[in-house]
């Protein structure tokens, strides 16, 4: 199983307690499965299931359907951006 980074930005970071984690993955799986696995695994890991949660793959914007390749090297995820 590959170890992949993943990040965590902003009030995500608050809550989560961390700045990042090492997850040991079973790829390919969707940003959607990796969001549920964290939830499971990481204490407070349940703010990732959210409504609005973004995620970027190797800083690409990403949506829950998408697929983590083999070939990552990052995987963040980031609370709804408000602009102005």
């Amino acid at each position: 199983m590959p170890k992949v980074r993943v990040v965590f930005f902003a009030s995500l970071k608050e809550s989560i307690g961390q700045s990042e984690y090492i997850a040991d993955l079973t790829l390919p799986l969707s940003i959607g499965e990796l969001k549920q696995q964290l939830a499971n695994e990481i204490d407070k890991g349940q703010v990732l299931l959210a409504k609005g949660i973004q995620s970027s793959i190797d800083f690409e914007f990403a949506r829950d359907t998408d697929i983590v390749p083999d070939s990552v090297n990052e995987v963040a995820f980031f609370p709804p951006v408000t602009g102005g």
